[in-house]
C-alpha cells in the first residue's frame, strides 16, 4: 500500500494476521475501545484473480487492517496495519496533521510493544527449538 511517503510508527516482525487480535486486546486492556473497520484478506476473498502490486501475482500474502481506536473523548485514532512478508508496518493516519498529542502517541507505541513482546518471545523460543532440533 502507498502511504504517501509516511514513515511507519512501528515495524513489528510478526505476521499481521497474528498481531491484530493481541493488539486489539492490548488496547482494550488499556481502557480504549477498538473497532476493526477493514481487513484486506476478507475483501480479497470476494475477488478472484486480482494481481498484487507488491508481489505481482494473485497469490498475494499482503494484509491491510484498519483499526479505529477510541479514547474517552475526541475522534478515534486511525491505525493502519500493513502486513507484508511476515512484518507488520503500523501507521497512524492523521489527516489533520499533528492532531495526535505526543503523550497519546507514546501510549500507542507502549501498547503496541506490550502486544508484540509475547509474540516475539514466542517466536524466539520456536527458533531456538529449531536450532536445537527440539
Amino acid at each position: 500500500m502507498n502511504h504517501q511517503g509516511k514513515k511507519p510508527l512501528k515495524v513489528i516482525d510478526i505476521q499481521c494476521a497474528r498481531f491484530v487480535e493481541p493488539l486489539k486486546q492490548a488496547f482494550s486492556d488499556a481502557g480504549l475501545w477498538v473497532f476493526q473497520s477493514f481487513d484486506l484478506r476478507s475483501t480479497r476473498a470476494l475477488h478472484d484473480g486480482c494481481t498484487c502490486a507488491y508481489h505481482g501475482t494473485s497469490q498475494c500474502t499482503c494484509e491491510l487492517v484498519v483499526l479505529l481506536v477510541y479514547r474517552a473523548l475526541g475522534d478515534p485514532i486511525t491505525l493502519v496495519l500493513d502486513g507484508r512478508d511476515e512484518q507488520t508496518y503500523i501507521f497512524i493516519n492523521d489527516e489533520r496533521g499533528a492532531s495526535v498529542r505526543p503523550a497519546t502517541m507514546e501510549m500507542i507505541e507502549r501498547i503496541i510493544n506490550q502486544a508484540a513482546y509475547p509474540l516475539i518471545k514466542q517466536d524466539e523460543g520456536i527458533e531456538n527449538n529449531k536450532l536445537l532440533n527440539i
